[in-house]
């Protein structure tokens, strides 16, 4: 049985395309990526412009002509902040659905938090011990605690990186308030992990999203096994310098990120680094998994459960 998933985020949004093998593993066969920004009409004025909703569906019958072309028995969508946030959500919905016969569901940061909870404990093992799971997101940051494997608590917080590069291109108070609101995330952070687990020091740190999948490129070190990376504090650290001294241009050339990378991975990198700071975390894990590996799992057992009791 095939499936797919797709990610409306506030960034862009993503496809995967998965085979369940035994046992409701999934197999990710294909993925696509449309770099369509919802976040930067709906964080500004509230809504989706008429051209980012056009965009928004030419990516969807892309997506489609994927999904036909592996003859996929089931497909789920979700959408995050952007969306969630958008007054006229009912109407990219509406049309997503006329033009493809695909239906988005609008998701809390509750049910984000469980999606990334399950695509980062099918690929690591996080059953000793206790993790945060960090998803940064366009619009949103998830944070979840786990505990022997289970998932504990979540939190979500509004420093997406298309939200706080709005805050940035501000030139007078823009650097000081994106300062001020990373200090209150990881104040925050710290106090809601001591309250929780007793202590606020986190020995495995993991961290999801398109953002910090590039973090790791730049600054971690890549491992054979599972294709996952790791990096440091001082890794990361010697990544945002260079970022503050390249700037747009100098990322996306000298490093070589798409433009709509360039613009929004230094939020991302300042947002990372203050978290694993506040909970005294060594090492950054990336497991190269995120929310719609997290929804191809969900669908998987959901259809096992039915395919069992039949």
């Amino acid at each position: 049985m095939k499936l797919a998933a797709i990610d409306v985020g506030s960034n862009a949004m993503r496809l995967a395309v998965g085979k369940v093998k035994r046992r409701g593993r999934v197999e990710v066969i294909e993925t696509a990526r449309e770099p369509v920004r919802l976040g930067q009409d709906v964080f500004s004025r509230g809504g989706l412009s008429p051209e980012t909703i056009d965009r928004t569906v030419q990516a969807f019958r892309r997506f489609s002509c994927t999904i036909g072309r592996h003859n996929v028995e089931h497909t789920a969508a979700i959408a995050t902040s952007a969306v969630r946030e958008a007054e006229n959500r009912a109407e990219l919905t509406s049309v997503i659905r006329a033009e493809t016969g695909i239906d988005v569901n609008i998701i809390g940061a509750a049910e984000e938090a469980r999606l990334v909870y399950l695509a980062v404990s099918g690929k690591l093992d996080i059953e000793k011990g206790e993790a945060m799971l960090v998803d940064i997101g366009g619009g949103s940051v998830e944070l979840v605690l786990t505990s022997r494997g289970l998932m504990i608590d979540s939190r979500s917080y509004q420093l997406g990186t298309v939200r706080m590069l709005q805050v940035l291109s501000d030139d007078r108070l823009g650097a000081s308030r994106f300062a001020l609101l990373v200090e209150e995330l990881a104040y925050e952070a710290r106090n809601w992990t001591s309250g929780v687990l007793g202590h606020s020091m986190i020995g495995v740190f993991i961290g999801t999203g398109g953002n910090v999948e590039a973090i790791g490129d730049l600054s971690g070190r890549r491992s054979g096994k599972k294709g996952m990376s790791y990096a440091s504090m001082s890794d990361i650290g010697r990544t945002r310098s260079a970022l503050e001294t390249l700037g747009f241009e100098g990322a996306r050339m000298d490093l070589n990120l798409k433009s709509d990378r360039a613009d929004v991975i230094y939020p991302a990198t300042v947002v990372l680094q203050a978290l694993m700071s506040a909970v005294w975390a060594p090492t950054l894990t990336i497991p190269r998994v995120g929310l719609k590996e997290g929804l191809l799992a969900d669908v998987a057992m959901r259809w096992s459960t039915v395919a069992a009791a039949v």
